[in-house]
């Protein structure tokens, strides 16, 4: 991520602080994002050269105004004033890891070789929360190099309780 994307993402998040609407502006983010994804054309439009500025500010009002805060309006709007909406993505990134860092939320990244079930994805957050005493966010990527169980990162500490960790173990304890 670019030093420009933390700056206005930290712009950002500092303003949400000071103004105590930071759970406000996350959700404006959230929805701004889910745009973005659902019509990718309309962010092309915010980033072409070929269309004025002027045009490209009044679409984001058109679009945004009774949907949004005016911070997270305004900061739409200068990312586009400053021909930088592509950065828009990596902006909101930087500002959500300051928010979920702020409410003491955990990233936990699981493997597995399976998708995992609604239901084994419920037990395992409830478990990680148990386990380390707050709220986890989690995000799951399918390895199909493992043989079995998951592999969990979160917090800079690695879980290992995939199939070929317990053959480890089993051998280790034979061998003594």
């Amino acid at each position: 991520m670019s030093d420009i994307c933390k700056e206005y993402g930290e712009a950002l998040f500092a303003l949400g602080f000071e103004e105590n609407c930071l759970d406000e502006i996350k959700k404006d983010l959230d929805l701004i994002k889910d745009v973005f994804e659902e019509t990718p054309e309309y962010a092309d439009f915010l980033q072409s050269p070929a269309v004025p500025k002027a045009e490209r500010l009044k679409s984001i009002n058109e679009a945004f105004e009774n949907r949004v805060s005016e911070y997270t309006l305004s900061f739409l709007s200068i990312l586009c004033e400053k021909g930088r909406s592509t950065l828009f993505g990596d902006c909101a990134e930087e500002f959500c890891k300051l928010y979920e860092e702020s409410k003491n939320i955990s990233l936990a990244r699981v493997f597995s070789p399976v998708p995992l079930s609604k239901e084994q994805k419920e037990r395992l957050k409830l478990k990680l929360e148990k386990q380390n005493g707050h709220s986890v966010k989690m995000e799951c990527f399918i390895d199909e190099t493992l043989l079995g169980g998951v592999l969990i990162d979160i917090d800079g500490t690695q879980i290992d309780g995939t199939l070929k960790r317990r053959l480890q173990n089993i051998k280790e304890v034979m061998n003594k």
